[in-house]
C-alpha cells in the first residue's frame, strides 16, 4: 500500500512530461532532471543520505517537478513553435490540471507536517558528525517506548583517548554544529528545518551517545 502511494506521488510529473515532450534532446534532459528529483525523497526514505530539510524536500517535490516540466515545455515551444491544435487531444491542459493537483497534494503534505509531526521518532545516526579522531563504532537499530524513541551510538577514538575526553570532544563538536544545552546535560537541536517542529536530543555518557526524538514541548519539559 505504501509503495503504491509513493509511486502515485512520484510519477505524475514524469508521466505528464512523457505526453508533453516534443524533442529528443530537451525531452531526455528534462526527464533526467525529473528522475533525479524523484530520487531525492526516495533516498531519504531509504536513508541513502540525511538532511534536516526532509519535510521540505518531500512537500516541495511536486512544485519543483512542476516547474521543471513548465521550463521544458517553454524551451521546446521556443525551439519548435506553438504546439499544433488537435481535436480531442489536449496534453497541455491535461498536464496542467494534473500538475496543479499534484502541487496541491504537496501543500497538504506540508500542512500535515505542521499539524501531525509530533510523534516520537528514532533519530538517524547521521544526525551527528563525530569530530576528527572520533568514530562511531556501533549504532543499534533503535527502539520506542510508550512515548519516546531512542537509539544508542558507541563512540571510539583512533588515538585511544579516555572516555571522559571522548565525551568532551563529542560535546564540543555537537555544540559547534548547532546543538544547544538542555536539562540534565542534554543537547537539543531541531530535527527539521521549517516544516518539521520536532526536536532531536543527545545524551552523552562517556563513549555512549544516546539520541532520542520527540515533539518540541515534551523535549523541553
Amino acid at each position: 500500500m505504501f509503495t503504491a502511494l509513493a509511486l502515485a506521488y512520484l510519477l505524475p510529473p514524469l508521466i505528464c512530461w512523457a505526453f508533453l515532450a516534443r524533442t529528443r534532446a530537451v525531452g531526455a534532459a528534462v526527464l533526467a532532471v525529473l528522475a533525479a528529483l524523484a530520487l531525492a525523497p526516495v533516498g531519504l526514505e531509504q536513508e541513502w543520505y540525511y538532511t534536516r530539510a526532509t519535510a521540505e524536500i518531500e512537500a516541495g517535490y511536486p512544485v519543483a517537478a512542476g516547474l521543471v516540466v513548465l521550463a521544458g515545455a517553454l524551451v521546446e515551444r521556443r525551439l519548435r513553435g506553438p504546439r499544433p491544435e488537435r481535436p480531442y487531444d489536449h496534453p497541455v491542459a491535461g498536464s496542467a490540471v494534473a500538475l496543479t493537483a499534484h502541487a496541491l497534494v504537496g501543500t497538504v503534505v506540508a500542512l500535515a507536517y505542521g499539524l501531525f509531526a509530533f510523534d516520537a521518532f528514532i533519530p538517524s545516526a547521521a544526525e551527528v558528525s563525530p569530530p576528527p579522531g572520533l568514530t562511531v563504532t556501533h549504532a543499534d537499530g533503535g527502539y520506542c517506548g510508550s512515548n519516546f524513541c531512542s537509539r544508542t551510538l558507541t563512540l571510539g577514538s583512533t588515538a585511544g583517548l579516555p572516555a571522559a575526553e571522548v565525551e568532551a570532544r563529542m560535546r564540543a563538536a555537537l555544540t559547534a554544529d548547532g546543538w544547544t544545552p538542555g536539562r540534565d546535560g542534554a543537547l537539543l537541536r531541531p530535527h527539521g528545518w521549517l516544516l518539521d517542529p520536532r526536536l532531536s536530543t543527545a545524551y552523552l555518557h562517556g563513549t555512549e551517545l544516546e539520541l532520542s526524538g520527540s515533539e518540541s514541548a515534551a523535549a523541553t519539559r
